[in-house]
C-alpha cells in the first residue's frame, strides 16, 4: 500500500499536477483560558495540506501556510484563472477539551463556458458533513458570471431525528438516561406529605356555625432527579423546558442513522470581480432554490441551502486602505459565519 502511494504521488508530481502547487504543514500549541480559570488541557490544531488556488490581483502570495486562511479564493466558485485548482486539508483540533477534526477536499476545472468541482467537507465543529459534485455552465456579462446547472450532494442524514420515530412518552426516554420521577401533594392542607381525598368543613357564619361539607383532593405534581441523585427540576414542565432537550439531543446522536443521504439540486451561481480606481469588489454567491430526493430520507427542511461571500477593498490615500469582507455558509440547518474587517497604514 505506501508503495502505492508512493508510486501515485510521484506519477502526481512529475505528471504536471503538482506544479505551482504548495504542500504544507503547521502545527499551533496554546493555553486555554475560560473566565480566568486555567484549564487543563492545552489547545492545539494540527494541520496538513496541498493547495493550487490562484491568487486574484487583490491578493498578495503568503510566504507560510498555517491552515488557517479563510481566503475568498478558497471559496469562490470560480478562481482567478481558468484549468485545475484544488485544496486538499485535514486539521486535529483540540479547543478548551472539545476534540474535533476538520476536513475539505476540492477540485474543480474550468474554461470560458463551463466548470466542474467535486468536493468533500467535514467539520465536526459544527457538526456538518456532505460530498458534492456540481456541474454548470457560466456566462460573463462583463465583470458579472453567471452560473447555472445541477449539483448532486451526498451527506449524512439532517432533517430527520431520531426522536421522530421514538415510540414511547416522552418521560420514557427520561428514564432511559437515569432520571427518576417521584410524586408529592399540590395543596397539603393535611400536612402529611402524602396524596389523599377527604371532606373539608366550610363555615359560612361563624356565629350560627352553619357551613357545608366539600370533597377536596389534593393535585400531583412530580420532582426530577438526575442520575446521581440529585434534584434538577420541581415539576414536570420545569423538567420538559430545561432538561429535555438535552436528553433528546442526546438520544438523536445515540441513534442517528449511518447511512448517506443524496439529493439533486437546481444551483444558480453568480460571482463578481472588478476594481474601480482605488477600490476593488469580489462577491459571490451559490444557491439552491429546488431539490429533489433521491433517497428515503433526503433532507426536507424548509430552509434553501446556500453559501455567499464579498469582499470591499479601498485605497482611501498613498498609505491608508480599508476593507471588510465576510462569508455566510448555511447548509442543512448549519450556519456559519465569518467577518473581518480592518485598516492597513503603510509607513
Amino acid at each position: 500500500m505506501n508503495k502505492l502511494l508512493l508510486i501515485l504521488l510521484c506519477s502526481l508530481g512529475f505528471g504536471g499536477f503538482l506544479d505551482n502547487a504548495t504542500a504544507y504543514g503547521a502545527f499551533s500549541l496554546s493555553t486555554p483560558y475560560l473566565n480566568g480559570i486555567n484549564q487543563s488541557e492545552d489547545d492545539h490544531i494540527y494541520t496538513i495540506g496541498v493547495r493550487k488556488i490562484a491568487l486574484f490581483p487583490y491578493q498578495v502570495k503568503s510566504n507560510f501556510y498555517k491552515g488557517s486562511e479563510n481566503a475568498l479564493s478558497d471559496n469562490a466558485l470560480f478562481g482567478a484563472v481558468s484549468g485545475l485548482e484544488y485544496l486538499l486539508a485535514a486539521s486535529s483540533v483540540s479547543n478548551q477539551g472539545h476534540s474535533f477534526s476538520d476536513q475539505e477536499y476540492w477540485l474543480k476545472w474550468s474554461n470560458k463556458k463551463y466548470i466542474a468541482k467535486v468536493k468533500y467537507l467535514d467539520k465536526g465543529s459544527r457538526d456538518l458533513q456532505f460530498a458534492s459534485a456540481d456541474f454548470r455552465s457560466k456566462w460573463s456579462l462583463g465583470p458579472i458570471i453567471v452560473s447555472y446547472g445541477t449539483n448532486l450532494m451526498a451527506h449524512p442524514i439532517y432533517g430527520h431525528p431520531a426522536y421522530d420515530s421514538y415510540e414511547g412518552p416522552w418521560w420514557s426516554l427520561a428514564y432511559e438516561y437515569g432520571y427518576t420521577d417521584y410524586t408529592y401533594p399540590v395543596g397539603d392542607i393535611n400536612d402529611n406529605g402524602e396524596i389523599d381525598d377527604y371532606f373539608i368543613w366550610l363555615e359560612t357564619d361563624p356565629y350560627t356555625e352553619e357551613g357545608y361539607w366539600v370533597y377536596y383532593s389534593e393535585g400531583i405534581n412530580y420532582y426530577w432527579e438526575d442520575p446521581d441523585s440529585n434534584q434538577v427540576a420541581t415539576s414536570d414542565e420545569e423538567f420538559e423546558q430545561y432538561h429535555m432537550p438535552s436528553i433528546i439531543d442526546r438520544y438523536n446522536k445515540d441513534n442517528k442513522v449511518k447511512d448517506w443521504q443524496a439529493e439533486l439540486n437546481v444551483v444558480i451561481g453568480i460571482d463578481c470581480y472588478f476594481s474601480l480606481f482605488n477600490s476593488y469588489i469580489h462577491v459571490w454567491g451559490n444557491a439552491f432554490p429546488k431539490s429533489t430526493g433521491l433517497t428515503d430520507k433526503a433532507y426536507d427542511g424548509t430552509e434553501m441551502q446556500y453559501d455567499i461571500g464579498g469582499l470591499l477593498g479601498i485605497q482611501v490615500s498613498e498609505k491608508i486602505g480599508v476593507f471588510i469582507e465576510g462569508t455566510k455558509l448555511n447548509y442543512y440547518g448549519r450556519s456559519e459565519y465569518n467577518i473581518n474587517t480592518g485598516l492597513n497604514w503603510k509607513f
